[in-house]
């Protein structure tokens, strides 16, 4: 954008030179040059390919000064909007001073240039029209930016007395993009412009940012300076600049934003060098500096410095018109720091020795970005990171109200719509390696943080999402691979060794379970959506916690007496240690599109054994699924006398329905068990009582009719 318009801007300038010298050549001394815009018009049509219109007079002298004054003139390519105005340009040269190769210039005037860039929905232009000629097809041929030499080679020397540009206005619209900016009210004045010597100029502007008629930004920009013009050895500076913008706009919520630089540049065009020196950048309570060097233009080195100081980011996001952050602990966000490095390779923009400073927690690093591919290397180190401190603070949930005869939420099923953007994973290119010391969330302590990942060409490899934690260890990859449709996803589990005591006392506050737990899975899925990826669930699990105990409650025991209790066999359980150990808690899971299948579910508690199979449905919602309990000799230790008519008769609980049924109904006993041994308890009763009234023979005879009950009976 900016070299069109410096090409433009130099074009009109050709243009004015255009009039002066074919107004001379015609002209002379003695003649009316209004009688010659005719003429005037056909050689810029000739040469520069463009329609000039000229509405007012042309003032005219050509010797000691070879000037010009022209008034109300109009531009375009032709069959092309109207693309420049110029109310009035004031331009004259001392003969004497460019014959010798010099140009010394009284004061320059444009006043009311006005340029309308238009760009329509078809890429083409107003201001560059094929077969109009080399300025109407965009090839004028331009001399090397900064340099001015006369017929023999040697650099033009300028003196001018003054510049003067007002009521400068630029439009620029694009059709394809439904935006247009407006420049308004540019001002540009400086003092004696002499090559070789600092030369003072002010500037200033207002700018607006349109899309689709919405106003987005508006802008309030002066700069005032020093410049200064070597055009022999191509060496230009710009000294104590002072900057001011006042943005204003959606983002902003309507608040003004002062934006303030200042700085001192200086650029070498011979050895391709340039240079930022004592930046100083504030932008609402936002202060940052530094100093920035850059060599070789095609393929920059940039070396230098960066620091921002101290800064509450609450403070910054009220000033941008932004919410501040809500956080648990309104402490945070206010203590927010950094400084870095400049430097890397050739056409990378790179910062090494990174320090971040976030509250109480230091992090440091490096990052590169490639500026030819936008390619991202990202390196960040941090020691001890309480994250709950900047969690949302909680809310208390509205109550659930149930409709009339119905008190269960009822399941709407998975969406179908897309929830992994894979056209921006697919535009990636990142490597990022993210450590912590110590992280506490959620009441949960994890220490030696790894998380690196690398997504390039649409593979997303995360290859370390691990932790050191309650003396175990996490070991986690994922893969997301959106180079084919529909997009693979492969996620490794690895748990080992987690103290399930320790991470239920810090997560809930509850010291009633304690054991090892472990647990590795594989699994894969397709698809873009929850829908897509639910239903092609396909992998592995396993599930182990060895030798374990429940705590504050009995299980064996209770369970036990409460079989006794039910079957009425008076048995009394004697009360001792009020915990459970159990053993060896083992299971093994497989995904076979979205239907998880267990089979081995088993754990020894105390005295009873635990066992279920069966199957949880995702994609339908429901699951089928058996838990058996089973007294059994005694295991660890005799914590229930246990009737020899409960001993090894398992108690099975059955499981079956959907996820949206309450769980009181969801669970319940098998009581054809119960009928069984209540049938049996009646049996050996009535057998006792007929037996009792038969009597019995001697010396442990049985008499006819006993035996004949007992075979009666079974028995």
């Amino acid at each position: 954008m900016m070299k069109t318009l410096l090409k433009i801007f130099g074009g009109i300038v050709a243009l004015l030179l255009i009039v002066v010298v074919a107004g001379g050549v015609l002209l002379g001394m003695f003649f009316d040059p209004n009688e010659f815009k005719p003429e005037i018009k056909k050689l810029a049509l000739e040469k520069g390919g463009v329609q000039l219109e000229i509405n007012g007079d042309l003032g005219w002298s050509v010797f000691p000064w070879l000037g010009i004054e022209i008034n109300q003139i109009k531009v375009n390519y032709p069959g092309q909007p109207q693309l420049a105005e110029l109310n009035q340009a004031q331009v004259s040269v001392e003969l004497p001073a460019l014959l010798s190769g010099n140009v010394k210039m009284s004061s320059i005037l444009l006043d009311g240039l006005t340029l309308n860039l238009e760009k329509n929905q078809d890429g083409s232009t107003n201001w560059a029209v094929s077969g109009a000629g080399k300025a109407a097809s965009g090839n004028i041929e331009q001399s090397t930016p900064g340099t001015a030499e006369a017929s023999g080679g040697a650099a033009i020397a300028l003196d001018i007395e003054s510049i003067a540009i007002t009521n400068g206005n630029i439009s620029y619209s694009d059709a394809g993009l439904g935006s247009k900016v407006l420049l308004k009210n540019f001002t540009m004045t400086s003092g004696k412009v002499t090559t070789g010597q600092l030369f003072p100029a002010e500037l200033s502007f207002q700018a607006e940012q349109y899309l689709a008629e919405q106003l987005q930004l508006t802008v309030d920009a002066a700069l005032s300076a020093e410049f200064l013009l070597d055009l022999e050895n191509q060496q230009y500076q710009i000294k104590g600049l002072e900057s001011t913008l006042g943005l204003t706009g959606v983002a902003f919520n309507g608040k003004t934003v002062s934006v303030k630089l200042n700085t001192d540049i200086e650029s070498d065009l011979n050895t391709e060098t340039a240079s930022l020196k004592g930046m100083s950048l504030t932008a609402a309570n936002l202060s940052a500096s530094g100093d920035v060097q850059v060599k070789s233009f095609s393929k920059p080195v940039i070396t230098g410095n960066l620091k921002v100081s101290q800064f509450s980011l609450q403070e910054l996001l009220v000033a941008l018109g932004q919410p501040a952050i809500e956080t648990t602990d309104t402490g945070v966000l206010k203590a927010i720091s950094f400084d870095a490095e400049l430097g890397g390779a050739p056409n990378t923009l790179g910062l090494n020795k990174m320090n971040l400073t976030l509250d109480d927690t230091q992090f440091n690093g490096n990052f590169a970005m490639n500026m030819a591919n936008g390619s991202i290397a990202f390196n960040l180190q941090g020691d001890k990171l309480n994250a709950d401190r900047y969690l949302p603070p909680s809310k208390e949930q509205p109550a659930q109200t149930a409709s009339s005869g119905d008190t269960s939420a009822k399941s709407t099923g998975y969406s179908k719509e897309p929830v992994i953007p894979v056209e921006l994973l697919k535009g990636l290119e990142i490597d990022v390696d993210l450590g912590l010391t110590t992280l506490l969330i959620n009441g949960l302590t994890l220490s030696n943080l790894e998380l690196e990942t690398s997504a390039h060409g649409g593979l997303v490899n995360i290859s370390k999402i691990n932790a050191d934690m309650y003396s175990g260890t996490l070991r986690n990859s994922v893969v997301v691979d959106v180079r084919k449709s529909p997009t693979k996803l492969t996620v490794k589990k690895n748990i080992t060794g987690i103290q399930i005591g320790d991470l239920l006392q810090d997560m809930a506050d509850v010291d009633r379970l304690t054991g090892t737990f472990n647990t590795q899975s594989n699994i894969t899925a397709r698809g873009e959506s929850v829908h897509a990826i639910i239903n092609s669930l396909n992998g592995n699990a396993k599930v182990t916690m060895p030798n374990g105990e429940i705590k504050g409650i009995d299980i064996a025991q209770t369970i036990c007496q409460g079989f006794n209790n039910v079957a009425a066999l008076g048995s009394t359980a004697d009360q001792v240690d009020r915990s459970t150990p159990f053993a060896d808690l083992s299971s093994n899971f497989k995904f076979t599109n979205g239907v998880v299948s267990n089979q081995d579910l088993i754990t020894k508690l105390d005295a009873i054994s635990l066992r279920g199979k069966g199957k949880v449905s995702l994609p339908a919602q429901n699951l089928d699924y058996r838990l058996g309990l089973t007294i059994e000799e005694n295991l660890f230790k005799q914590t229930c006398a246990v009737n020899n008519n409960l001993e090894g008769v398992e108690w099975p609980v059955n499981c079956k329905g959907s996820f949206d049924t309450e769980p009181a109904k969801l669970c319940r006993p098998d009581a054809s068990v119960l009928k069984e041994l209540i049938k049996q308890k009646a049996k050996k009763k009535v057998e006792a009582e007929l037996m009792k009234q038969l009597g019995g023979g001697q010396d442990g005879e049985e008499s006819g009719a006993k035996k004949l009950l007992k075979g009666l009976f079974g028995n």
